[in-house]
């Protein structure tokens, strides 16, 4: 089954998914920037684990930290809620 749950659409450009992926056998947490996927928070076994992706045409990413670090932190608690 494969399936996504749209948490937020921040001011920010922020988009937090919570998804039922076919290569994950629980839901992950994917947070994207203007549509393109920054990162997945996933929890397999005990740990929760967070994976960067790299930016689609350029170098690198650039965020804010505060902003930054407040996705995340929703992310993490919207997707251990779930």
């Amino acid at each position: 089954m494969f399936g996504a749950i749209m948490l937020d659409n921040q001011e920010d450009n922020f988009s937090i998914f919570i998804a039922s992926v076919p290569d994950r056998e629980k839901c992950v947490c994917e947070i994207f920037f203007n549509r393109f996927q920054w990162a997945e928070i996933s929890q397999e076994e005990e740990e929760i684990i967070i994976q960067f992706y790299s930016h689609p045409s350029q170098d690198y990413w650039e965020f804010s930290l505060d902003e930054a670090l407040a996705t995340l932190l929703k992310a993490k608690e919207r997707f251990l809620s779930e």
